[in-house]
């Protein structure tokens, strides 16, 4: 993993050999709307209907906002080609714990990008927050992100209803 941050932004810049984590930016405002418009990539996510270009633009400022008061946040992901979808750290203020998030585009699937990207992730907040795991909320019937999740280390802790789904607590250990 190479990072990079310049002092003017508290957001890094991950790298891998075929992919960049980088600062959500107003600009990835209809990549976003996009990838949330498809119900193939939403299907498993519990979001609710997709959002209005109005709400999208909401969404990632509040995104921005987050690594300032947190100093953690969602990353944009691409690869040679441009931007292939969203991932990182979110939580909301009620929460007591943050949630790993990772969703890619449909040009993005099958090539092992969020095995890739993720302990990225894992590793920048073990090494800048001093965090021993994250968790997230999988949809049981999502079996893609629950073996990105088993392949990397991740394991099945019980359920948790959001919004009237059960869906499956998974624990990422930070350290492999």
């Amino acid at each position: 993993m190479r990072s990079d941050s310049s002092a003017a932004s508290p957001v890094p810049v991950l790298r891998s050999s075929r992919l960049m984590l980088r600062p959500l930016c107003v600009a990835d405002h209809a990549s976003l709307l996009a990838m949330a418009n498809d119900v193939d990539v939403t299907r498993y996510l519990h979001e609710g209907p997709p959002p209005s270009a109005e709400e999208m633009l909401n969404r990632v400022t509040r995104a921005i906002g987050q690594w300032e008061r947190r100093g953690y946040g969602m990353m944009a992901v691409e690869d040679v080609s441009g931007f292939v979808g969203r991932m990182g750290v979110f939580q909301l203020a009620d929460d007591t714990e943050p949630l790993l998030v990772y969703v890619l585009c449909r040009s993005g699937w099958g090539k092992g990008y969020a095995t890739e990207a993720v302990p990225l992730i894992l590793e920048w907040m073990r090494t800048m927050h001093g965090t021993e795991q994250l968790l997230a909320h999988i949809d049981p019937r999502n079996t893609a992100s629950t073996r990105v999740a088993a392949k990397l280390g991740g394991f099945r802790r019980g359920t948790v209803d959001r919004a009237g789904t059960m869906l499956d607590l998974w624990v990422f250990p930070t350290k492999r």
